[in-house]
């Protein structure tokens, strides 16, 4: 078994090739796919709001798009570490902001660029990059993502 990253090329093929067992009996529980692909987060910042090349909408902020999540007021984006390392001397990072002030973002920090990934690809990576503590400390997150990775026949009940 290896352990890939969620940009590698026909990741849903390789999934249902390693998961062929499980798909067998139908849909098979997203905990599983952390044995196969690796959280694309390898570290994230708050900072004041800035567009970077490359950035795209990722965590709360790709699942309300696609699901009846409410976003926070502070909007999550991906970038590669590579453009990171590039526009880094131009984001002013924060640490303190009141919980309103939507003109902060978050921005995870992924080691390719998001912006290639597939639909599939990008489904993954966003339900991989949550910790088990966000996921416990808000219920209504792995219910949005069984909404976005259901159609791929993966679910979701204990992520």
């Amino acid at each position: 078994m290896n352990v890939v990253m969620a940009n590698q090329p026909n990741l849903l093929a390789y999934l249902k090739r390693e998961l062929e067992f499980e798909f067998s009996n139908g849909p098979v529980d997203l905990r599983r796919v952390r044995n196969y692909v690796s959280s694309p987060r390898l570290f994230d910042f708050y900072a004041k709001g800035i567009e970077l090349p490359g950035m795209i909408e990722a965590g709360d902020t790709y699942l309300d798009r696609r699901t009846m999540l409410a976003d926070r007021s502070q909007k999550t984006f991906a970038l590669s570490y590579a453009d990171w390392v590039q526009h880094q001397p131009r984001v002013e990072v924060v640490g303190n902001f009141a919980a309103r002030d939507s003109s902060i973002m978050n921005i995870q920090v992924w080691p390719y660029a998001p912006a290639e990934l597939d639909e599939f690809q990008m489904a993954i990576a966003v339900a991989l990059a949550y910790t088990k503590r966000e996921l416990d400390a808000e219920s209504r997150i792995s219910s949005a993502i069984d909404d976005v990775i259901s159609a791929y026949g993966f679910f979701t009940d204990e992520f």
